[in-house]
């Protein structure tokens, strides 16, 4: 008797972990760093995109953290923007980023993807004349959202 208890019971928590699962925004996790993107984004009249998220940057992340964001709709038209620094303190925060269409014409209200990522930039060399520089990626976000017009 005790079974069929044991199966309802395990049954009932792997519906609610699926559950929980499918109501947490998609995000990036590299331990204690993530990013989110929302899941619309907005155009004005006059050609400004603006996407938002969240962010959390664990405490000792390299130097310059930075937050770019990428839309792209229709397979070619392109706008990549970037959100600014990232305080890497352990807290949430709220980021958001509004970039002009001019530079990306044919972006419209609809469909459309986008990627969100924490990037830190590592200079290589001498430490007063670097040699090179590498982007390291901390957290990424990518999928599917809807630019709304205005």
């Amino acid at each position: 008797m005790g079974t069929p208890v044991s199966r309802i019971t395990l049954s009932a928590l792997a519906a609610l972990a699926a559950g929980a699962v499918c109501a947490v925004p998609a995000t990036a996790d590299s331990g204690l760093n993530t990013i989110s993107v929302r899941d619309h984004a907005t155009i004005t009249r006059d050609g400004r995109v603006t996407l938002s998220g969240v962010y959390r940057c664990a405490p000792g992340s390299p130097e310059g953290v930075q937050i770019q964001t990428l839309v792209r709709q229709d397979g070619d038209k392109r706008l990549g923007m970037g959100a600014g620094s990232a305080a890497c303190d352990g807290a949430v925060h709220e980021w958001s980023v509004t970039g002009t269409v001019g530079v990306a014409p044919g972006l419209h209200p609809g469909a459309a993807e986008t990627e969100a990522r924490l990037t830190a930039t590592r200079a290589h060399g001498h430490s007063l004349v670097p040699t090179s520089f590498s982007q390291d990626v901390l957290a990424q976000d990518g999928h599917g959202l809807t630019i709304d017009g205005h």
